[in-house]
């Protein structure tokens, strides 16, 4: 039924826990599977207050560290699909999650996107909408959210 899965990580458990449904789905079906992870530098800044008025910014990561991170996540997220069995390649992006997983799927001709409910950017998600609420409204293929 499923030929190409992507799979949306971002490191959390919830992200986790959609790298095992998707390897389950991706066994069965004898599908490939597209790990993409796609990390976003924080547009918001932390202020901190002091009694004179002081205030100290302090800036979101690097694109470089962004980019060693992201790395680190995928490459650990492929080696447990390979683990798994899986016919795995990988995506990793500095960008909008949304637009990245989306085009992901698009490029890799998706069946199936699977992604955790919740991930790292719970806060901002309470404010701006989660990114695998996004992906289902956008997608062109099957989803499946995963807690």
């Amino acid at each position: 039924m499923f030929k190409s899965i992507v799979v949306a990580i971002d490191g959390s458990d919830c992200a986790k826990n959609a790298l095992d449904v998707a390897c389950d789905i991706a066994q069965t079906n004898g599908a490939k599977l597209v790990v993409v992870h796609a990390p976003q530098a924080e547009t918001s800044a932390f202020i901190v207050g002091g009694p004179m008025g002081y205030h100290e910014v302090l800036t979101a990561p690097s694109h470089i560290e962004l980019e060693e991170t992201g790395n680190k996540i995928v490459a650990e997220a492929a080696a447990i699909a390979k683990e798994k069995g899986c016919d795995v390649t990988t995506d990793m992006h500095i960008g909008d999650p949304v637009r990245q997983v989306l085009k992901t799927a698009k490029d890799n001709n998706a069946d199936l996107i699977v992604m955790g409910r919740r991930g790292l950017g719970s806060v901002a998600s309470l404010f701006l909408g989660s990114t695998s609420q996004k992906v289902q409204h956008h997608a062109n293929c099957a989803c499946l959210t995963v807690v």
